[in-house]
């Protein structure tokens, strides 16, 4: 029988191997061609002496910079955020309305590209952090539209739409980008400056 310490070093071994050789970079705001023209560098996890591991943080990048996400030193897709913006309710026939006195929305437009065959999108690749504390997707009935979907991306195609999250009216807020079942972030964006 696996004791607990062991599966959970095990499941850590698996997780870490599933992400060993995705990287990211970034392309700076994006243009009309679509040239990658980045310098792509190594996500936050690293070796150190004796083997064990030390996380560094995701690289942080701005609103409207396009970042290069490579798998295994190829580009496999190009992910932007773009468009903030903050609201105190959605108005509608059921009204948005946030679950914390004085708490507001907070949305952005996220903006896929695949550069490779097989590329998964969806919200719930993203958690919003708020003075470097999560908070959860919000699905918003009358929030900006189109609302990012999930699915699957050929080579080529592209995906928009946006994610909404409950956040406190004031302070720093990042969304947190780390595909579908990994546990560490693999880059986040700046989207309010305390």
């Amino acid at each position: 029988m696996i004791s607990r310490r062991a599966l959970f070093s095990l499941m850590a071994a698996v997780a870490l191997a599933g992400c060993a050789g995705q990287t990211v970079g970034t392309a700076g705001p994006a243009t009309p061609s679509g040239s990658p023209g980045h310098a792509t560098s190594q996500a936050g996890v690293s070796a150190t002496p004796g083997g064990a591991l030390a996380t560094t943080g995701p690289k942080t990048h701005q609103v409207g910079e396009t970042v290069t996400v490579t798998d295994n030193g190829a580009d496999w897709a190009r992910i932007t955020v773009s468009d903030v913006s903050s609201a105190a309710s959605y108005p509608g026939g059921l009204p948005d309305k946030p679950r914390t006195a004085g708490n507001v929305f907070i949305a952005a437009r996220v903006t896929y590209e695949a550069l490779s065959l097989g590329v998964d999108y969806g919200r719930y690749d993203w958690k919003a952090l708020c003075g470097g504390i999560a908070v959860d997707y919000y699905s918003a009935l009358h929030g900006p539209s189109p609302s990012l979907g999930s699915g699957h991306l050929p080579e080529g195609e592209k995906a928009t739409g946006f994610i909404v999250f409950e956040v406190a009216a004031q302070g720093e807020v990042r969304l947190s980008y780390g595909a579908s079942l990994t546990s560490t972030p693999m880059f986040e964006v700046v989207i309010r400056v305390a």
